[in-house]
């Protein structure tokens, strides 16, 4: 992972402690609804947080927001916390910009296959869509990915065949 897509949690509004459903179990010591602050959460911070593993959190260690959290929060003058109003602007943008930030990790990870200059130039002209949607609240909002995901399924064609070979064994 590159720095890049980082979570940066002292910058971030706890997002995934509030906007995060979980159930209990092997994963989770308690039920938590989404919109419902973890009731570990001590203001912007995990009480807990060095223990969460030992304490029955698992799924909160494994967790990686990509640098969504901080990403929503400064695109916010106010965040949940001070203004309960926010909560649901903040969930979207956050559920939002986390989807934002998987589709930029795999534009990067196309950077590595062999693209035409026509490919190569469709995938930095994306690659420029999101980085403005993560930098304003309206572009994040009226962006559509499923067309950004289609042309992903596209790339397919570039793969080189002796490369995925290497990864399934000889019959």
């Amino acid at each position: 992972m590159t720095t890049e897509f980082a979570p940066d949690c002292p910058n971030c509004a706890a997002l995934c402690c509030l906007a995060l459903a979980f159930d209990a179990g092997e994963m989770f010591a308690h039920d938590k609804a989404a919109g419902v602050p973890c009731h570990r959460l001590a203001g912007t911070a995990c009480s807990i947080h060095a223990d969460l593993a030992q304490k029955g959190y698992k799924g909160c260690v494994a967790f990686d927001c990509l640098g969504a959290g901080q990403r929503v929060t400064a695109l916010f003058t106010e965040n949940w916390q001070q203004h309960p109003a926010m909560t649901g602007p903040m969930m979207e943008a956050f559920r939002k910009m986390r989807s934002v930030r998987e589709l930029q990790q795999m534009l990067v990870a196309a950077e590595t296959l062999p693209l035409p200059e026509h490919a190569a130039s469709e995938r930095q002209a994306w690659s420029d869509r999101l980085s403005a949607a993560c930098d304003d609240l309206d572009r994040l909002e009226a962006f559509d990915p499923a067309p950004l995901r289609q042309w992903l399924k596209g790339l397919a064609t570039y793969v080189r065949r002796d490369a995925a070979r290497q990864d399934r064994p000889e019959l």
